[in-house]
């Protein structure tokens, strides 16, 4: 026998060539799937993309603003307060990659806005906006988890949208709340990020 004569395929080489070829072709839906418009293989493949991974999340239109949520005091003679943002997070550091408990407030944040300018759109009453619960979370947060003047009696709120770090970008005013009455509420912690839950 000829030492160049073909080796025998076994169940292992088989199996084991199988497997590259199963591989191989993961991988190459997986990229294809990243594409602006997926391949129709890999749709009609895995339609809910539990198997054929997405990586894009925010791609090709990633989240390009930031949305701040500002607060003012009126006091009894009708005076305002200067419009006042509870700063949540601070400086970004590196430690934030691998803990950052604030950031859950900050999407919190950036949903609950998102969902109530939505409502605000659709609905051209602005007492059927108020029933809306982002509206009665963000003004639970406005109300009871943020420093108040001493005298106050009646808070606003509003939602502006920035460019983040991009100081150069003027913010620009989405959404003016109604004023509402404030209770006695004890201090809040200027640490404390607090929460958007309601209150019963």
């Amino acid at each position: 026998m000829s030492r160049f004569s073909r080796p025998k395929l076994t169940v292992g080489t088989v199996g084991r060539w199988a497997l590259y070829g199963t591989l191989g072709s993961w991988y190459a839906l997986t990229l294809c799937q990243q594409a602006d418009k997926p391949h129709p293989w890999g749709v009609r493949i895995d339609p809910t993309s539990m198997a054929i991974p997405n990586w894009r999340f925010f791609a090709p239109t990633p989240a390009r603003h930031d949305f701040n949520v500002l607060y003012r005091d009126k006091l009894p003679n009708g005076e305002l307060t200067p419009w006042r943002e509870k700063q949540i997070n601070k400086d970004r550091t590196m430690l934030q990659m691998i803990w950052h408990p604030h950031r859950r407030m900050e999407k919190a944040l950036f949903d609950v806005a998102s969902e109530l300018l939505s409502a605000s759109e659709k609905v051209a009453e602005i007492e059927r906006v108020q029933l809306t619960v982002s509206y009665l979370a963000l003004l639970n947060f406005v109300t009871n988890q943020v420093d108040h003047h001493p005298d106050a009696v009646q808070v606003q709120f509003l939602i502006a949208q920035s460019a983040g770090h991009e100081e150069s970008v003027e913010p620009r005013m989405l959404f003016l709340s109604d004023y509402h009455a404030l209770g006695e509420k004890p201090a809040v912690d200027a640490e404390d990020g607090g929460d958007l839950c309601l209150s019963k």
